[in-house]
């Protein structure tokens, strides 16, 4: 009975030891590999181990040490794989008393890498979106200070505007952020109440109207009388507004046109936010509502930390609406979202 625990013991070993999603490899005293999981040989996209020596293999040839701590070589190493660049981390640790005996484990750590970059890029563009409006605001107070008794009233009022303006850009880039870390925790909410859709779009022109002025940009607004009541929290709702008008200023060239509509679409308004930009590759199109993501062919021109359309996503479905982007190079880009109309939801509660 002993024997057959004894048994099964290294059977689970063996098969724990196949199963394993980290590379586990054995090299004897010269560096040859003894012995190798299968996972090994996925992580370094080599068919046949068994024989080789380890040091030797087209990865761990260009690993570079990272720590070097109680007997554990620690090694990161870079490579092309399917494609795509691929880190492996590598731990080597010498068997006590086995002659020569090494272990060493492989984790694919690509992952861990490119999020730490994304976090590192993202604090890059904070700073660098907190520095304008700062900068503007800085400036224009030792204006103010400094002539704000002797200097003409119309000049006065455009930095009263200037300040002003870049007060709400500082309130719009903080609620972006507190609402990416809400959406991310799980605590996002909306309170939708019947509102008037014109209410909501004037209320982000307040923040995008000196933004299409600056570039000389026109802005047409149709909404359908049939169109202009909805269910919907009017602030989340001036929100994506804004968000999106923003993107489309900021893709759109100087002095171009951007169009606002919104109709009637069975029982919800459908508003949709078109601009003359580059448009989008199609190949991008999948990811445009991922977090931090910005479209590789306007992201060196244009600022922000791509996160309006993963607030403006979240505020339309948390409302009963869904949100879409039709998109071709060159064509510039539709972005439309839904929201329920006011009426067709009240005669839903009365049927209830």
């Amino acid at each position: 009975m002993q024997q057959e625990r004894t048994d099964l013991r290294e059977a689970d070993f063996t098969d724990a030891f196949v199963a394993l999603s980290d590379g586990i490899l054995l090299t004897d005293a010269g560096g040859r590999i003894l012995s190798a999981n299968p996972a090994a040989g996925r992580i370094l996209a080599v068919d046949r181990l068994i024989g080789t020596l380890f040091e030797e293999q087209p990865a761990i040839n260009h690993a570079r040490a990272i720590d070097d701590v109680d007997g554990h070589l620690v090694r990161r190493a870079e490579y092309p794989r399917d494609d795509r660049s691929v880190t492996v981390e590598i731990v080597t640790t010498a068997m006590p008393g086995k002659d020569g005996l090494h272990i060493h484990t492989l984790r694919d750590v690509t992952a861990q890498v490119e999020l730490m970059r994304l976090k590192e890029d993202f604090l890059l563009q904070v700073a660098h979106e907190l520095r304008t409006p700062i900068a503007t605001l800085s400036a224009s107070l030792d204006l103010v200070l400094q002539d704000a008794l002797t200097m003409p009233r119309e000049q006065l009022a455009m930095l009263v505007r200037t300040l002003g303006r870049s007060a709400l850009r500082l309130e719009n880039l903080v609620e972006n952020l507190l609402d990416a870390g809400s959406i991310e925790a799980g605590t996002f909410q909306v309170r939708a109440l019947p509102t008037f859709l014109s209410r909501a779009i004037q209320s982000s022109l307040t923040f995008v109207q000196p933004v299409l002025d600056g570039k000389g940009q026109h802005l047409s607004v149709h909404v359908d009388r049939a169109a202009e009541t909805v269910v919907a929290d009017p602030r989340r709702t001036a929100q994506v507004l804004t968000n999106l008008l923003t993107n489309a200023s900021k893709y759109s060239p100087d002095g171009g046109a951007i169009e606002i509509r919104a109709e009637q679409a069975a029982g919800f308004v459908r508003v949709t936010v078109r601009d003359e930009g580059p448009g989008i590759p199609f190949d991008e199109q999948d990811r445009l509502f991922e977090r931090f993501f910005r479209s590789r062919d306007v992201r060196e021109q244009a600022g922000g930390l791509g996160l309006g359309l993963t607030i403006s996503k979240a505020i339309v479905r948390a409302q009963g609406g869904e949100i879409s982007i039709d998109s071709a190079p060159g064509r510039g880009t539709s972005v439309h979202f839904t929201l329920p109309r006011a009426r067709e939801r009240a005669e839903e509660a009365g049927r209830a």
